[in-house]
């Protein structure tokens, strides 16, 4: 076995990295919503890695997974996807994703290119 899959092995958390706020279709404080073909499982545990805005900071956090769904959801307007809910977020996180959240009034979905 390589050193690398061993390493996978060791990871505690799936990693979900999103660089474009145009998958997050809902945000907040407590969680987010992502749009993707390919969602995590019901209960997974991930680290997530979110760029907030084009210049930004990373907002990272372990979250867990709440809600999937692997087909658009017409009735709520929503696509394929995941519910998150953000895991035990300092005081800095928090911080950091309140002022984002302030400043730039965000309006989810794919219309929602910062």
């Amino acid at each position: 076995m390589s050193a690398e899959a061993r390493g996978r092995e060791k990871r505690r958390c799936e990693r979900v990295r999103i660089v474009s706020l145009k998958h997050v279709w809902n945000l907040s404080e407590g969680g987010a919503y992502i749009a993707t073909e390919t969602p995590k499982r019901l209960g997974a545990k991930i680290q997530m890695e979110l760029r907030l805005g084009r210049e930004g900071p990373t907002f990272r956090s372990l979250a867990t997974v709440v809600r999937v769904l692997h087909r658009p959801n017409p009735k709520l307007g929503e696509p394929a996807g995941m519910a998150i809910q953000f895991v035990d977020l300092t005081d800095e996180q928090l911080s950091i994703l309140k002022r984002f959240l302030a400043e730039c009034q965000f309006q989810p979905g794919p219309e929602n290119q910062p």
